[in-house]
């Protein structure tokens, strides 16, 4: 990695973009599980909806200023801006909170898992971006541990998968996640961090109260406890507002396809708080993965220049 690509950090040192990815990925793994642990008691567009009312509420004290300084900038670039909140905040994490409520996990996350590829795919359609050989091949050993860990080491497991409209979901939730991380790079710098993931946040939530409200009509309402109450509040400030921000700094600095093999981690640190919260065991095709998944990614993300 090359001192170009590290990012400004908040006391105006720098960070590593891969940090911020990794740890962006370690909130998103959190997000997974408490999705499905939550899934009876918080339908779906529920999740979604408080989800960024409790980003957006974290985000004002610290977004409106500079969102309204920039205000100029965002009325020029409103529909890549625009497109950006309907891709990130309305659409994913909809379609993974739907897919987990129809899939079993095995499914949702064998199907998520190919984000990587289809980021690296969708940035050569609509971008052109050369494929080195040192994503394709971090990428493949990268997916293999995803595969070791969803088929439990027993790769007959596969044959007995039945895919139905969760799995649907899920991929149309990948679909949706590759499309935001290629068009990201369409995105002027200058708009600074906070006040755009408030702009898009504000945008997003707007798309989503219609579903909210249709959701609410049909009766299915939260069940507020203990557990909804901290999954709402984990989702809105770990997984939206920490998770974007870190996320969109990774992609501005090491590009779309490569901050997008970061997501095969997201299955190492899912399986891992589903172990210590859901009491989950662990077993050895998770090391196996993990052994694998780590020299995946670092080939992929790795450029070749002297570390």
């Amino acid at each position: 990695m090359s001192p170009s690509d590290k990012v400004d950090g908040a006391g105006g040192g720098s960070v590593s973009p891969y940090v911020l990815l990794t740890l962006t990925m370690l909130f998103w793994g959190g997000n997974a599980v408490l999705a499905r642990g939550i899934a009876a008691e918080v339908p779906p567009m529920n999740l979604s909806f408080w989800r960024w009312v409790v980003a957006l509420a974290v985000l004002l004290p610290f977004g409106l200023r500079p969102m309204w300084e920039q205000r100029a900038l965002y009325l020029r670039h409103w529909k890549i801006v625009t497109l950006l909140a309907i891709l990130g905040v309305t659409g994913f994490n909809s379609f993974l909170y739907h897919a987990v409520q129809y899939t079993p996990a095995l499914n949702a996350i064998l199907v998520t898992s190919v984000i990587p590829a289809a980021t690296v795919m969708t940035s050569w359609l609509l971008f052109r971006d050369r494929i080195g050989w040192r994503m394709a091949a971090g990428s493949l050993v990268a997916f293999a541990g995803v595969f070791a860990i969803i088929v439990r080491g027993d790769p007959g497991a596969l044959f007995d998968l039945r895919f139905n409209r969760g799995d649907l979901f899920a991929l149309a939730s990948v679909a949706v996640w590759a499309l935001y991380t290629t068009l990201f790079r369409k995105l002027p710098r200058e708009f600074h961090p906070v006040g755009f993931m408030q702009a898009i946040t504000i945008i997003g939530l707007v798309f989503i109260v219609p579903f909210y409200g249709r959701e609410l009509a049909a009766g299915d309402v939260l069940v507020l406890s203990r557990g909804a109450v901290f999954g709402i509040a984990y989702v809105g400030i770990f997984a939206s507002v920490l998770a974007f921000i870190f996320f969109n700094k990774g992609v501005a600095a090491v590009g779309g396809s490569r901050a997008a093999q970061f997501n095969y981690l997201t299955p190492v640190f899912g399986g891992a708080m589903a172990i210590v919260f859901l009491g989950e065991s662990l077993e050895w095709f998770h090391a196996v993965g993990v052994a694998l998944i780590l020299p995946g990614l670092y080939l992929a993300a790795n450029r070749g220049r002297r570390a």
